[in-house]
């Protein structure tokens, strides 16, 4: 298991092109689970946000796995609304 003193992670960066691009790519999946998420839970949070007016990376960091890399991407969704996305 994965502690302080045993863990792959890299430092926590701010967003630059490359992960921003990264990220990028993944944007209508992550609106989408956030759509399905707060339907299934009726956590009516995207109600609340009524859109998502930005999709923009904070900050992220890396792992490194035995089968390429994990990353953690803080996104600000405007409306002073964040999410963490893996």
């Amino acid at each position: 298991m994965s502690d302080v003193n045993n863990n792959s992670m890299g430092p926590v960066l701010p967003a630059d092109d490359e992960a921003r691009a990264v990220f990028h790519e993944i944007k209508e999946v992550v609106v989408d689970k956030l759509n399905h998420e707060d339907n299934v839970h009726g956590l009516h949070e995207m109600d609340q946000l009524k859109r998502i007016s930005s999709f923009k990376l904070v900050e992220y960091a890396v792992e490194e796995v035995a089968y390429g890399f994990n990353y953690f991407g803080k996104i600000d969704l405007g409306d002073e609304k964040f999410i963490h996305v893996r």
